[in-house]
């Protein structure tokens, strides 16, 4: 401060004092001077705390109706590309990508259903869907951003929330963009759980948005849009459905013009009868409902069932068409709801049953080839309904006028059709249609009618294959349509003694193509030929057979098993040129071994009593060796075998493909487990170990992965070890043999502890642990003291403790680290073993350069699961 005043007068006291207390700026000597310390002791803290958490609380239960409304202006203004203000307070009015437009009206659409969701508020769709979108929207950490925000939403709970969203979908069902009007339909049925707690208006909207997306020019957004309405059904009030939904498609199939909006009325009306499935469906309130509320909904259905009659009469064939296709679904789901009404709805039931059985009925001899196709494809409904009803025996259930006879005189009707393609589709679906009447009355003579008729069928196609049709498509078609309702029949037929009839259809659809006709240059075989390229897509059939494994085997004995089906397996599945049926047949493989080796245990009880027949047992019932042998070469690596001319390989070009099999090799790896669990181990005891070596060694990582794991390895070595604790001397040469190369397998595996290659050892690392643990439940043996077994334990747990402690390569150490966390979980006894311990503590005090953190995670895992399975308080350092 001056010494004087404004007009050179000089300053009083009273004017400092003023000044100082103006500005408050206090002298250093002042902070320091006690007096001030002790005139803040004066304040009353505790007040101003209380006021301050009272601002606090007013601001926090202000921020979630701040934040909600926050959220959802920031998605309408990103999807209606409007003005945004940025921190800066400017706007812009920058145009917005359409994948983000796409990503935000979803994001509203979940957001806005979150008060009616049960689970825990996560946002579904941003967690596993649209990931695509979402990194060309959000670069950085954007997408978690709003997630976070995301997270404490809890749906549209005001009118004035609710009316942002429908104003941004009311928008977008009428943008230009085909794919904004998609996303907007296919929000539509998360969107109708939002407006529970607001006014039903919004109801209202959404139905209108909705009927304005079902007469869209774009197909594929009418389609998404009628697929929504079994959920929309389920979420607004049976008010809006009664008042508004229902008289709108009625009022549409009845007077509209247009042949695509009545097609479109019609999927809308299947999918409110037959709903999502995940509640109770509008067919069900309609027939449970009581008094005058129920004789309403029986009218409601009356003229839903109306619309469909007068469908199946349109003068537009794509209509007829529709019913067919709807008819279908409906008609199954009004026969399971007689079981559970009263009395006095059967009548209408069985009224609108007749109804949709009739329109159907009266199409198979409609005058369109393409409704009478239609009626092809839909027949095999319509036999389990027959089926059904003559099986299922009860006053309540009613009738439908509908016979299997009946069903396979309107199949026979249409087998005979005039258009070609009726002829051709009966044939393909003759296996369907056979499957879905049994196990109803059907007349015998009719049914063996209907079966020969499916063989037939089969042997034609078959012996067509390579004959002067053979570039017709339909042929292959047949075959795979045949063989993929193979399954089926046989679970229906195998059981009332009918597999012999079928047997022959069997063979033939398992059945390799024939050989490629020779080369007119080299005489070689001619890969190239157009009508063997054709053929071989009859590994499509076989493909289709492979995948019944299970259920053909499962239906039949295992005598019947071991003779009819083992052949083909091991001679044609096994040996494909294909590698999608190796694949399919190896994961089938252990059914077929099971009830083999059930097989052979029946047999074993009863060879006393054939002791002495002159004729020997057929070959397929004795050991498994062709199998085994086959599996063997399945595991080799066939990239040793691939050359630059496919006609000079040693090996055919579709089995040479080394990028194709090692799938192969990696469906045996993850199989072997399971096979080696179904392997039979009568009269002798055997081992996949050498199979479980090649594929350990394989030259892909994913292939010695599965091969170590805990299903395949442990299982492996667990059932060998009957046969390498066994005494030779009382075997056969045979036996010697396969002993000798268990034996070999496993020194083979000790042998990759060091090995030069690391990842040897590291594939080492992860089945000593899994054998370590086999060994381990080896009671009785370990109760004896078993010299080979304890030799084989010592030398299997010093190998991996050796990689633990000194491994140069990090990889190996955490294998075999996470090897010991895994045995030491589940067999305490090696916790406190003096070898584990001293290679966990041999490298306490060396230096840590090279370990990762994953490394350090693990030893200190391993060191908590030792602590608390022995009490030894060790510490695995680093």
């Amino acid at each position: 401060f001056g010494s004087r005043a404004k007009g050179g007068r000089p300053v009083t006291e009273d004017e400092r004092a003023k000044v100082l207390e103006e500005e408050k700026y206090p002298t250093l000597d002042e902070l320091r001077d006690s007096t001030a310390i002790e005139s803040t002791n004066s304040l009353d803290l505790v007040g101003l705390k209380q006021l301050k958490q009272e601002e606090e609380e007013e601001e926090e239960k202000s921020l979630p109706l701040r934040k909600k409304r926050t959220i959802l202006e920031e998605c309408a203004e990103s999807i209606l590309n409007e003005a945004r203000n940025h921190s800066d307070g400017q706007e812009t009015n920058e145009e917005v990508p359409e994948p983000q437009i796409v990503y935000h009206v979803k994001r509203l659409a979940e957001l806005a259903s979150r008060s009616a969701r049960s689970d825990d508020g996560e946002d579904d769709f941003l967690r596993d869907g649209d990931g695509g979108v979402r990194n060309q929207e959000n670069k950085g950490n954007h997408n978690h951003r709003h997630q976070e925000e995301d997270k404490n939403f809890n749906g549209i709970q005001t009118n004035e929330e609710a009316d942002i969203v429908m104003t941004v979908f009311e928008t977008i069902a009428e943008r230009e963009s085909a794919l904004l009007r998609e996303t907007c339909a296919e929000s539509l049925g998360l969107l109708s759980r939002a407006f529970l707690a607001v006014d039903s208006i919004y109801e209202e909207k959404l139905l209108e948005i909705a009927f304005v997306l079902l007469e869209d020019d774009d197909p594929d957004v009418v389609k998404k849009t009628e697929e929504q309405f079994s959920v929309i059904c389920e979420n607004i009030t049976r008010d809006s459905i009664d008042r508004i939904l229902i008289p709108h498609v009625i009022n549409v199939m009845f007077k509209e013009n247009d042949e695509q909006l009545r097609i479109s009325s019609l999927n809308v009306m299947k999918n409110i009868l037959v709903g999502s499935g995940n509640s109770t469906t509008f067919v069900e309130h309609c027939y449970h409902g009581t008094n005058s509320i129920g004789e309403k909904d029986l009218e409601t259905m009356d003229e839903m069932i109306g619309c469909f009659s007068s469908a199946s009469q349109d003068k537009s064939y794509r209509v007829r068409e529709t019913f067919i296709q709807n008819a279908v679904e409906v008609a199954p789901r009004l026969r399971e709801i007689t079981l559970t009404v009263d009395a006095s709805k059967m009548a209408a039931i069985e009224t609108h049953l007749r109804a949709l059985i009739d329109g159907f009925v009266l199409l198979c001899e409609d005058e369109n080839w393409a409704v009478r196709f239609n009626c092809v494809k839909s027949l095999h409904a319509l036999a389990k309904i027959s089926s059904w009803d003559s099986v299922v025996v009860d006053k309540k259930s009613a009738g439908t006028d509908i016979s299997t006879d009946k069903v396979l005189d309107l199949f026979d009707k249409l087998s005979n059709d005039v258009s070609k393609k009726v002829q051709l589709l009966t044939s393909c679906e003759l296996g369907n249609v056979l499957a879905s009447l049994l196990p109803g009355d059907v007349n015998d003579a009719k049914l063996s009618g209907m079966i020969q008729k499916y063989c037939d069928t089969v042997r034609e196609v078959s012996t067509n294959r390579s004959g002067a049709n053979a570039k017709d498509d339909d042929i292959e078609q047949i075959r795979i349509s045949c063989a993929s309702y193979f399954g089926a029949m046989c679970e229906k037929l195998a059981p009332i003694g009918k597999w012999d009839d079928i047997v022959e259809a069997f063979r033939l659809l398992s059945s390799p193509p024939p050989p490629p006709p020779p080369s007119a240059i080299d005489g070689h075989a001619n890969h190239s030929d157009p009508n063997w390229l054709l053929n071989s897509n009859a590994h499509k059939a076989r493909l289709e057979i492979a995948k019944s494994l299970e259920t053909i085997v499962n239906s039949l004995p295992g005598d019947i098993v071991v003779r009819d089906i083992c052949p083909i397996v091991e001679a044609t599945f096994l040996n494909d040129l294909n590698d999608e049926v190796k694949i399919v047949t190896i994961s089938q493989l252990h059914y077929l071994l099971q009830k083999k080796c059930s097989a052979m245990m029946k047999n074993e009880g009863t060879s006393d009593e054939n002791k002495n027949a002159s004729s020997p047992p057929p070959p397929s019932s004795g050991r498994s060796a062709p199998i085994v042998n086959l599996l063997s070469s399945l595991a080799e690596d066939s990239s040793a075998y691939v050359s630059l001319s496919p006609l000079k390989s040693r090996k055919p070009a579709a089995a040479a493909d080394s990028v194709g099999s090692w799938r192969v090799r990696l469906e045996l790896a993850s199989s072997l487990g399971n096979i080696s669990n179904n392997m039979p181990m009568q009269p002798r005891p055997s081992s996949l170990l050498s199979i479980s070596l090649k594929l350990l060694k394989d030259p892909v990582h994913d292939v010695r992965k599965a091969a170590s794991s805990m299903d395949s390895f442990y299982y492996v070595f667990k059932n060998s070890l009957t046969l390498l604790f066994s005494e030779p001397p009382t075997w056969s040469s045979s036996s010697r043999a396969e002993y000798k190369d268990a034996s070999n397998a496993i020194e083979s595996v000790i042998k990759m502890a060091s090995s030069k290659i690391w990842t040897e050892r590291r594939t080492f690392a992860e089945c000593s642990g899994r054998a370590l643990l086999a060994l381990g439940e080896q009671e009785e043996r370990i109760q004896k003291q078993d010299k080979k077994l304890l030799q084989m334990q010592n030398t299997l747990l010093t190998k991996l403790c050796f990689l633990v402690a000194s491994d140069a390569v990090s990889s190996v150490r955490l294998a075999a680290l996470e090897a010991l966390v895994e045995l030491i979980s589940k067999d305490n006894s090696i916790a406190s073993d003096a070898i584990v311990l001293s290679a966990l503590e041999s490298d306490r005090n060396e230096d840590s350069v090279g370990l990762n953190a994953i490394e350090v995670e693990a030893r200190e895992r391993l060191s908590n699961v030792i602590n608390e399975v022995s009490f030894s308080k060790i510490t695995v350092s680093s």
